[in-house]
């Protein structure tokens, strides 16, 4: 075998060693919004998830995420006023075959509330 073909086999063995993949949970919350015993609410979607996702390329930020971003973006989809037992992920995925590309993903997921609010008791 050439020097040659030694160093890219070496090389190649080296990205697929570094590249990946995380999975971590970012949180759990009964709500994102404060829930009394007086309000009263339905529940217009299980399960309502959104995610947002950012990119960065050689350590330069192309786009970034946000778990708030992802929070509004599910909150508008279903038209909800708040999201109960909710969970949130957080993964990363790296590739290090130069350059090197960090793609990261923030899901919410929870069941989108409206509020009865004007109805009397």
């Amino acid at each position: 075998m050439s020097f040659k073909s030694v160093i890219f086999l070496i090389m190649l063995s080296t990205c697929a060693v570094l590249s990946g993949c995380v999975t971590s949970p970012g949180g759990i919350a009964p709500s994102t919004l404060p829930i009394t015993s007086k309000d009263t609410y339905t529940i217009i979607k299980t399960d309502a998830s959104a995610s947002d996702g950012a990119v960065v390329l050689c350590g330069i930020p192309l786009k970034t995420c946000s778990a708030y971003d992802a929070l509004q973006t599910a909150k508008q989809n279903y038209g909800a006023d708040a999201l109960i037992n909710v969970t949130l992920e957080n993964k990363s995925y790296w590739i290090t075959i130069l350059p090197i590309i960090i793609y990261s993903k923030i899901s919410i997921r929870g069941d989108a509330i409206k509020f009865n609010r004007g109805k009397a008791d």
